[in-house]
């Protein structure tokens, strides 16, 4: 038993170290992350557990649990960037471990190691959990319920049923009715295929939307009362219908995009997709593969049909496609995967390559080009898995170990050295705190998080001058606001910075 339990924490630990990798050493520089950050930090600052801002004013994109397990650890840690995203990546080692216990429970031994190695060899995994957003609880919660309900379906222990509700409910205050809607349509498509619908007689259904509802509605009624029902007609029109119905924040794209997107994040392993595809048609009538596929499946395809489009949307199927990987390299030996490889390997050629002009076209990164060819030890993982291609468990050490040790390059290397050139870092130093700050139309959001002070809105050339006739002054924008605020007295640019990964270019001026 202590052996087990020895063997389990260390399964858990290795998770942990890989996926909290340098949360402390990068910058909030991402969007969403800024938002959330300060969204959290303005909350516990108010000590309001019921009404998100940002910028002190309502913020109606997301439910609130990511928001107090920031403030938990804002506590705890202090207000930083190991603070904003620690619990991000503990749900990450939590999600690493729960895929293992269940791919072990349902398969076996070995394909429980395989899902654990397949999902800490994707970078996109890792990386998801890096951040300070809501798809990191999403993610554990959506997986914990459906390894759940199936593990009720196939042992009819009561325990797992409770367990699904009550993760569902913890979903829908993660990122809202997704939560409940995708899974539940799974469970219908599955039950109706197994020709099985009478299971839903043991299934307490009216005393699972109860647990349900204790669990999610109190707050939601909470927000809703406290801001006269505003947060919650702007969260479900504009967060969920409007991103379904149009591409929002310019994130549109074909509908095969969406696939693409898991294809790519699920790299090295997702390139013995095809022998998995084989392998659960040939198991199709296994319920375990049949149920985790339409999961990958449905989910996957409602975020094609979307029309907001995003990389993040679609890793709550990680898990469970990792698992159904695992199955299928057991079996990979009777398989002709040489193919495989030889794509992997043409793939990890091109991308540094590739990277390394495209940063080099960058004005703002072209500084960083030459780190692309760090990308080159996928290469060398890709050659020794050709190398040794015959032999399975050497092909599968040969991804697995090089992908990891890009991951812990790219978060230890990489990341810090684009970081540096973040429009945020740049700026900060040239704002006095002490002055008044304002913005002009639109900001950076990650100067919130580290200002840590409202930034006055100003919409107009006349909001401006008024802001200015206090005295000195900070004013954040952007470049093509410019031109509209030539004709101010004595306010000049003082710095301006591209931000990272986005269009605009962050300016800050001052009056003298």
């Amino acid at each position: 038993m202590e052996k087990r339990f020895s063997i389990y924490f260390t399964l858990w630990f290795f998770a942990f170290i890989l996926i909290v990798s340098n949360i402390w050493g990068i910058s909030i520089f991402s969007l969403d992350e800024a938002k959330n950050a300060s969204c959290a930090r303005e909350m516990l600052e108010r000590g309001d557990l019921i009404v998100p801002t940002f910028n002190y004013e309502l913020r109606t994109d997301k439910p609130p649990l990511h928001y107090y397990f920031m403030m938990i650890a804002y506590k705890i840690f202090g207000i930083n960037e190991f603070s904003a995203r620690f619990f991000s990546s503990l749900f990450g080692s939590f999600t690493v471990l729960i895929t293992f216990f269940f791919a072990k429970r349902v398969f076996d031994e070995k394909v429980a190691f395989l899902g654990y190695l397949i999902l800490l060899s994707s970078l996109h995994f890792v990386f998801q959990f890096h951040m300070a957003v809501p798809d990191p609880f999403l993610i554990f919660f959506l997986t914990a319920a459906i390894f759940s309900f199936y593990t009720f379906y196939n042992e009819g222990k009561n325990l797992f049923l409770w367990l699904f509700y009550i993760c569902i409910g913890f979903g829908i205050l993660s990122k809202g009715l997704v939560a409940l809607v995708l899974p539940s349509f799974t469970i219908l498509v599955f039950l109706v295929l197994r020709k099985d619908l009478v299971f839903l007689k043991s299934m307490n259904v009216l005393k699972g939307l109860f647990i349900i509802t204790l669990i999610s509605l109190p707050w939601y009624i909470a927000v809703g009362l406290k801001t006269d029902w505003v947060w919650v007609k702007e969260f479900l029109l504009k967060h969920n219908i409007s991103r379904f119905s149009d591409s929002m924040e310019g994130h549109g794209g074909i509908f095969l995009i969406t696939f693409l997107f898991v294809f790519v994040g699920m790299l090295p392993f997702s390139v013995f997709l095809p022998q998995t595809v084989k392998e659960i048609i040939k198991n199709r009538t296994n319920s375990t593969v049949l149920f985790l596929s339409l999961f990958v499946f449905i989910y996957t395809l409602f975020f094609s049909i979307s029309k907001t489009k995003l990389p993040n949307y679609t890793v709550v199927v990680y898990p469970s496609l990792a698992v159904l990987i695992g199955f299928t390299l057991v079996k990979l030996r009777n398989y002709r995967y040489f193919y495989s490889l030889i794509f992997y390997f043409i793939l990890t050629l091109i991308l540094p390559i590739a990277l390394y002009f495209s940063l080099k076209n960058d004005s703002n990164l072209y500084l960083v080009a030459r780190y692309s060819f760090f990308f080159f030890i996928l290469t060398i993982g890709a050659v020794l898995s050709l190398i040794f291609y015959k032999d399975v468990k050497k092909v599968i050490i040969s991804l697995s170990l090089s992908s990891i040790l890009m991951t812990l390059v790219f978060f230890f290397v990489l990341m810090p050295r684009v970081d540096k050139e973040s429009s945020v870092k740049i700026i900060l130093p040239y704002i006095d705190k002490n002055l008044p700050i304002g913005y002009y139309k639109r900001y950076n959001p990650a100067f919130s998080f580290y200002l840590k002070k409202k930034i006055v809105k100003l919409e107009s050339p006349k909001d401006v001058e008024e802001f200015i006739k206090q005295g000195k002054v900070n004013i954040l924008t952007r470049e093509e606001f410019l031109e509209e605020l030539k004709d101010i007295k004595n306010l000049k640019v003082i710095v301006k910075k591209k931000d990272l990964f986005e269009n605009p270019t962050s300016v800050l001026l001052k009056n003298f």
